[in-house]
């Protein structure tokens, strides 16, 4: 890259030729490149052991193998806030591999003595987490495939434990294995299915792994829209930086980080992360205030026409709709060090109302049948358990299993973005006739659905949605 050459955009401001990559990233997409990247960009600046060793494992990952590749790894961070951006090149990975066309070379690298920490931001999904159980999928087609072929993986968790087993076969101490993904205490989570798929392979190695190898927990915060053309464009008109793939993100970030190292660490901490020894109340904040009404949002806001948050959020119905889930969720909030909750949630709210920043419903709509395991089912048992209050939460199901049927309030077509699209507008429709029990049985809990409370109030949600829209069901929760 012919970094030479710009004189408008701030640099890395480290010798790039003696970073050392001692952290393997499996996931780098949009998040990663706003969020884990930078705080340790700025950790280069004094210590050059901590590079990033990008892995792309899904087809989808070729583009930004690409785009990466052409112009040596760097790329450009693209910060806005509601009233200034800002433009500054990241040089914090280093190498990058796609693993489709470099399997061998992905666990060499795990494999190396400079590779302490793997870190994942994969989604959601990609844990292979049969839901109704909370364990690996051993159905699902990659892991099928992984445990007949444990060293030719497929799965990031493959990756993770082939990784893992080179070392014990070669006699190093393991890496540290860190999930930047919204999952509730993604660290305990991470570590089950390491060793659950493990044990399918390899006893012994499931044993080193379960007395060796720590897994901490994180909490990552940072909204990242997905990269559009316009973005490649005003990077090129305003700053004369042609990027094939920048990343754009509000100005806020927060990471949480459980201090449970084996091989060291960077100094995050000094960039603003912040080192704890107990992730959870940071974690249950973020999942149950940000994410969960991100989904509640994402539902009703969609059927309404909106395509853009910001835009849902000018929408009075909308906004109050989404002030009123958190304030639905709050009670199974646990008390967070230092932070004060009502504060949180009104700079939640300037955050999704940001329209500098314009985060794209569809993207926040993708894959419901893990963001509410993940972000509400938890929270609304406990409420359901304690009888406290769920309207709003049942509204925002509501919403969802509409989104389901495919179609929206304009009429038009819906494409359901989601491991399970198929079962969930099969499920939806099912509701006309059936109500919401099977629903709610399949896709969050039989303790939900055994709730005849909160059944009835899905259904009657439902049926003010088929008669008067979606905007008449906002108004009746208003």
């Amino acid at each position: 890259a012919n970094l030479a050459r710009i004189r408008t955009v701030p640099l890395p401001k480290f010798r790039r030729d003696a970073v050392r990559a001692g952290i393997v990233h499996l996931g780098v997409g949009g998040f990663h490149r706003s969020h884990q990247a930078v705080y340790t960009s700025r950790v280069l600046e004094e210590d050059p052991n901590w590079g990033i060793c990008g892995v792309g494992i899904v087809p989808s990952d070729k583009k930004m193998y690409e785009a990466l590749a052409s112009q040596d790894n760097l790329y450009t961070l693209v910060t806005k806030n509601s009233k200034c951006t800002q433009v500054e090149v990241i040089g914090s990975i280093v190498e990058y591999l796609y693993a489709a066309e470099a399997s061998s070379s992905v666990i060499n690298q795990f494999a190396k003595d400079d590779t302490r920490i793997v870190s994942l931001t994969v989604t959601e999904k990609a844990y292979m987490v049969d839901d109704s159980t909370g364990d690996l999928d051993e159905k699902h087609p990659l892991i099928v495939h992984d445990l007949e072929n444990p060293g030719a993986p497929k799965s990031p968790i493959g990756y993770v434990v082939a990784g893992l087993r080179a070392r014990r076969n070669l006699g190093k101490d393991p890496f540290t294995v860190l999930s930047c993904d919204n999952l509730p205490l993604n660290g305990k989570l991470t570590q089950r299915v390491c060793l659950q798929f493990a044990e399918r392979i390899d006893p012994e190695l499931a044993s080193w792994i379960r007395e060796r190898v720590r897994f901490p927990s994180s909490m990552v915060d940072r909204i990242t829209p997905a990269t559009t053309e316009e973005d490649v464009t005003l990077l090129k008109e305003d700053h004369g930086l042609e990027d094939a793939w920048p990343v754009c993100a509000e100005d806020y970030i927060q990471w949480v980080i459980e201090d449970n190292f084996s091989l060291g660490r960077p100094k995050w901490e000094d960039h603003g992360a912040l080192l704890v020894e107990d992730v959870e109340p940071y974690e249950l904040m973020k999942l149950r205030l940000l994410n969960g009404s991100h989904s509640a949002l994402a539902y009703v806001s969609h059927l309404l026409g909106h395509r853009q948050v910001h835009h849902a959020m000018e929408d009075s119905d909308v906004s109050h709709f989404v002030a009123d889930y958190m304030e639905n969720i709050t009670p199974t909030v646990p008390r967070v060090p230092g932070v004060d909750l009502s504060s949180y949630k009104k700079i939640l709210l300037e955050r999704f109302s940001n329209p500098n920043v314009s985060d794209q419903v569809p993207r926040i709509a993708e894959d419901g049948s893990k963001k509410f395991q993940a972000f509400v089912r938890d929270a609304l048992e406990e409420l359901l358990s304690e009888g406290k209050e769920t309207k709003h939460i049942a509204g925002a199901v509501a919403g969802w299993i509409h989104y389901c049927r495919g179609v929206d309030d304009l009429g038009e077509q819906i494409t359901i973005n989601d491991p399970k699209a198929d079962e969930l507008k099969e499920m939806a429709h099912l509701t006309v006739t059936k109500g919401s029990n099977p629903f709610l049985n399949k896709f969050l809990s039989k303790d939900i659905a055994a709730s005849e409370k909160f059944n009835a109030d899905v259904d009657r949600f439902l049926r003010k949605v088929e008669v008067d829209g979606t905007r008449g069901l906002l108004q009746m929760l208003r």
